[in-house]
């Protein structure tokens, strides 16, 4: 009967997929933004994201063989959470503060809770992730003053993310999330400029936080 709960994980990520994009112009700033929700082709394109890929994460973390049940609401919870950052980063090229701070002290609550590592592995995954974000913002930075463009793939949204990342998955398993999300964004980026030329933006976060869900739901490879 183990199926049961996996089902039932499933179903209530799909149901949150479906809610999300529906709301998530509440999380912006910007009043521009807050006062535009999705409607319909957009909203659709949103849900197509956010439905199947809760209803996937959720049904993952709770498939047999893991851990216990407090890694699997963990590993749901937080996956779900980075698929919410992801489809803002779609919509608007926004991470809210609404999301990623929250997330952020939820992590750290969250911290000891993990069976799989420890307050350390996670204090050091923090560390390693404040220093990725500083060295990609800088990155970021001159390539965009090369470029002679304001806009740059990478911003301090992308950098808070990174930060809830290392807090999630910990050392080392932080190294295998950040080189999944920068080797998924590097794709895009290739295929961006094959069909836009150079000088094509897009959204970093969804591609890292990929690489984190990756991670969290298969931890035992990487941890």
């Amino acid at each position: 009967m183990e199926w049961v709960a996996e089902a039932v994980a499933g179903a209530a990520g799909a149901l949150l997929g479906f809610w999300f994009p529906a709301v998530q112009h509440r999380c912006y700033r910007e009043p521009i933004f807050r006062e535009d929700p999705a409607r319909g082709a957009r909203l659709l394109a949103l849900r197509a994201f956010t439905v199947p890929a809760g209803a996937l994460v959720a049904a993952l973390a709770f498939r047999p063989g893991q851990p216990d049940a407090v890694a699997s609401w963990l590993t749901a919870a937080f996956s779900l959470l980075l698929i919410a950052v992801s489809s803002t980063d779609f919509d608007r090229r926004r991470i809210p503060n609404k999301l990623v701070y929250p997330g952020i002290i939820a992590a750290m609550v969250a911290a000891p809770l993990w069976p799989d590592r420890s307050a350390l592995d996670i204090a050091l995954g923090a560390a390693v992730a404040l220093v990725a974000a500083f060295a990609l913002l800088t990155l970021g930075a001159l390539a965009g003053a090369a470029a002679r463009s304001r806009e740059t793939a990478f911003g301090m949204g992308d950098a808070k993310l990174i930060l809830l990342i290392g807090l999630l998955t910990g050392w080392p398993a932080v190294m295998s999330a950040l080189v999944f999300g920068i080797l998924l964004a590097g794709v895009v980026a290739a295929v961006l400029i094959v069909l836009r030329g150079r000088g094509s933006t897009y959204s970093y976060g969804p591609y890292l936080a990929a690489g984190a869900v990756i991670v969290l739901l298969w931890f035992e490879r990487f941890g």
